[in-house]
């Protein structure tokens, strides 16, 4: 039995550095973690986060396709009727484009009937290019506007139901003060004083008549974003 217990004794040690070698088992602590933890996903908490694309710029209040379609009256002179003036109905229509709050560019089209007593039927109009500008507004859409353009005019006769003639076309100029009052994002109501002039050229040798209307009218406006 002696000589088995030093040989018994050397295994032992022999075995012992190669259980120290083996890797420990995980905790319970560390085996949860490693299983719980949560996949990593981008933040979408900006615009430079990944996830996000470019945001659409934010379009002011007077920015876009601008309709408007005015209803008003005034007081016309025409010089080849006479000295006098006599009263005419307004009718107005504008198409155009927005390009910031500060400046709007647009087409105007603008007829005002009346008649004068000792003579025919008329209907003076114009066709102009307009820029307008805000004098003082706020950014929802509200304020006083100047606007102002050149274009072409001219006035169309009528003697009965069944005559008719037109003057030729001459240089015309145009402008207003209005006032907008948003009514919702794209609509507004926007009373206005205007002014309307232009030249009826005559006959070679003889000098130009000219037509001149000013008067109130009431601009039903649309934006279309």
């Amino acid at each position: 039995m002696k000589p088995a217990v030093p040989t018994l004794a050397l295994l032992l040690a022999a075995a012992l550095p190669l259980r120290a070698e083996q890797p420990a088992p995980a905790t319970a602590p560390a085996a949860f973690e490693s299983t719980a933890a949560p996949a990593a996903y981008p933040q979408r908490s900006g615009p430079n986060e990944v996830g996000w694309g470019p945001q659409r710029r934010q379009m002011q209040a007077r920015e876009g396709l601008l309709v408007s379609f005015g209803l008003g009256g005034g007081s016309t002179f025409i010089s080849s009727q006479g000295p006098g003036r006599t009263g005419a109905f307004d009718l107005d229509f504008r198409i155009g484009y927005g390009f910031s709050d500060r400046f709007q560019l647009f087409m105007d089209f603008a007829v005002d009937p009346g008649r004068y007593p000792q003579s025919a039927d008329f209907a003076s109009w114009t066709f102009t290019i307009r820029g307008q500008t805000v004098l003082i507004g706020d950014r929802a859409g509200n304020g006083l506007n100047l606007n102002a353009g050149v274009g072409v005019g001219g006035v169309d006769y009528t003697d009965s139901y069944y005559y008719g003639y037109s003057s030729a076309t001459g240089l015309a100029v145009a402008g207003g003060i209005s006032y907008d009052a948003r009514v919702t994002p794209w609509f507004s109501l926007s009373p206005e004083l205007f002014v309307n002039w232009h030249e009826i050229p005559s006959r070679p040798g003889f000098e130009n008549n000219v037509a001149s209307t000013y008067g109130l009218r009431l601009n039903f406006l649309w934006y279309l974003k």
